[in-house]
């Protein structure tokens, strides 16, 4: 079986990926793949205006593919009715892994900001005020946990929270629903579920569209600053069309007589975006990181396994990690080579 660093490695040079040895006709018409971290009629008042440029721009129809959940985007650029999307940071590892996806740009705020946080949310009547208390009631509170693809949604909380406790939310919460983190959000505010998972960019959005419910709402816990979003494109695409993509992308917003309209429209994305950076797979080492350790930290404190079993995959996690680190390290020497003397 390869190894996890040499798959790493391969997936992290994407110039020799198979699109340069097998890539696949250009498409007619481009699908370009959103999460759904709101309504599909939400989503598309951002989405629509800004897919419209963007053909104009390519020339070449991009029409928007909105899926009820995050996996419902990563198989469908799996069997390529997706050619590009815009996904979570947990959600890209899946859609390089599992659909032959890689990273081309990273979205940023109007702010030029390029992170944000994981939180979670309680009613503001509620008497909890961090999650130590929240563990310590589990049995009895009905939890909103997120995606189960999401980064912010359920990667973090469980990387910084559950799994360090040994604490399964399915087995340790009375109730526990998936969805959308502003569906989450509303019913937090509505007093239906008792807290759930967010982040601090769907609750600026939820702050400019329901005032009144974001006043119902209050954060206990914000997690460290973790990178915003990628952009994605299937690595089997031509060349050249990826070229003009990443081009297009990289761009809007900064160039050309409408760069100021373009930065307002893409304001009106999702939470609001500002124009994007360039990026490759290596943005999501750090989260594959996170996703190593919390797999480790529930085997260790899994107490159903055989010992024996049990030690077979700690080891087989642990070396999993090892080998990112190596990659890592790998990473830091060869940019060292590099760098002018």
């Amino acid at each position: 079986m390869k190894s996890l660093f040499a798959l790493l490695l391969l997936l992290s040079l994407a110039p020799v990926s198979r699109a340069a040895v097998n890539p696949v006709e250009p498409p007619a018409e481009l699908a370009f793949g959103i999460i759904s971290t709101e309504s599909a009629t939400g989503l598309r008042l951002g989405f629509e205006p800004f897919l419209e440029k963007l053909s104009a721009r390519l020339g070449i129809k991009v029409r928007g593919f909105y899926a009820s959940d995050y996996a419902g985007v990563i198989e469908a650029m799996r069997f390529g009715k997706v050619h590009l999307a815009w996904m979570g940071n947990a959600a890209a590892i899946q859609a390089i892994d599992r659909a032959g996806a890689e990273v081309f740009a990273q979205s940023t705020g109007p702010d030029g900001s390029t992170g944000f946080n994981a939180v979670i949310i309680v009613p503001a009547t509620s008497p909890f005020n961090d999650v130590d208390a929240l563990v310590a009631a589990a049995p009895q509170l009905n939890f909103g946990n997120g995606d189960p693809l999401s980064t912010t949604g359920n990667l973090i909380p469980n990387y910084y929270l559950w799994a360090p406790r040994g604490l399964d939310p399915r087995r340790a919460f009375k109730r526990v629903r998936n969805a959308n983190h502003e569906v989450n959000a509303l019913a937090v505010a509505a007093g239906q579920i008792d807290f759930a998972t967010n982040n601090t960019e769907s609750l600026t959005r939820l702050r400019q569209r329901h005032p009144a419910a974001a006043d119902k709402i209050r954060v206990i816990w914000t997690s460290p600053e973790i990178p915003r979003d990628p952009l994605v494109y299937r690595a089997d695409l031509p060349r050249e069309l990826k070229t003009r993509l990443q081009a297009a992308f990289l761009a809007f917003g900064r160039i050309g007589p409408e760069a100021d309209a373009d930065r307002r429209l893409l304001a009106a994305i999702a939470d609001g975006w500002g124009p994007f950076l360039a990026a490759d797979n290596r943005q999501l080492l750090t989260l594959r990181g996170f996703e190593l350790e919390r797999d480790a930290m529930i085997l260790d404190a899994e107490t159903r396994l055989d010992p024996a079993e049990k030690a077979k995959r700690v080891a087989a996690a642990r070396e999993r990690q090892r080998q990112l680190l190596d990659y890592e390290k790998l990473g830091l020497f060869w940019n060292g080579v590099k760098a002018p003397r």
